[in-house]
């Protein structure tokens, strides 16, 4: 959650600017009648009285306060990409990406469940960032694979759910079997291979969200009770 003052202060659309600007070129034409009746007890209201003191105090107030507005809007957007994004792997954080694949829902597409194959062995047997790379590796990988408009986030641990609105479940299947073919990681002076196994549910614009992460889930596990680098479909899909 940000600070109200980042909140305040950031500007969300073009509305809040114009707003802003409009309190701030407020502050400093109040700034520089205040100056006037401190320095001679007196308040002229004449515009032309004021304007060399508008440029010497109201301006350099004015440009000040305008870029410590224009970076808490960035510093709001910064905050707001980092709650929502796992740090790791840069990909959407659970709650995130429950959130968008929700409100894409209303169309048919296919969720894939991914976990990668063995992944305490691979940690036993090479340092222990070993998984940490697996993860990264993984989400380079998901990247070059998606579109712009799917949803891709961690799940849990070496968990991650994918989301392809408008994907019929033949091409999502495709794309997770392309998923687990397997991934080149390198480890200090150590190249290996993990592999990938995928769980795969069509979305059909009825099945409540929660019940299509259940789908997918079981099929996962399936998939990784079967061995490395499988494949599977939900049971309610598996003649499609």
């Amino acid at each position: 959650m940000h600070s109200p003052i980042v909140s305040l202060l950031g500007p969300k659309n073009r509305l809040g600017w114009f707003l802003r600007y409009a309190v701030l070129a407020l502050g400093v034409i109040g700034t520089v009648f205040a100056h006037d009746v401190i320095m001679d007890n007196a308040f002229h209201g004449v515009a032309s009285d004021y304007f060399g003191a508008m440029l010497m105090i109201g301006l350099p107030l004015y440009a000040v306060s305008t870029g410590i507005m224009a970076d808490m809007g960035r510093l709001r957007v910064q905050l707001l990409q980092a709650s929502q994004t796992d740090m790791m792997t840069g990909l959407l954080q659970r709650h995130s990406f429950l959130e968008r694949t929700q409100r894409k829902l209303s169309q048919t597409g296919t969720l894939l469940m991914l976990d990668i194959d063995g992944l305490a062995q691979i940690n036993a047997q090479h340092d222990h960032h070993a998984g940490d790379l697996c993860l990264m590796a993984l989400a380079i990988r998901l990247r070059e694979m998606t579109r712009a408009t799917d949803i891709v986030g961690r799940i849990d641990g070496a968990t991650i759910a994918v989301y392809l609105p408008g994907t019929p479940l033949d091409v999502g299947r495709g794309v997770a079997e392309n998923l687990a073919k397997g991934i080149q990681v390198t480890t200090g002076a150590t190249r290996f291979e993990v592999t990938v196994s995928v769980g795969v549910v069509l979305a059909d614009g009825e099945t409540p969200l929660a019940k299509l992460m259940e789908q997918a889930e079981a099929a996962l596990l399936r998939a990784k009770a079967r061995g490395r680098a499988q494949v599977m479909l939900a049971d309610s899909q598996l003649a499609a």
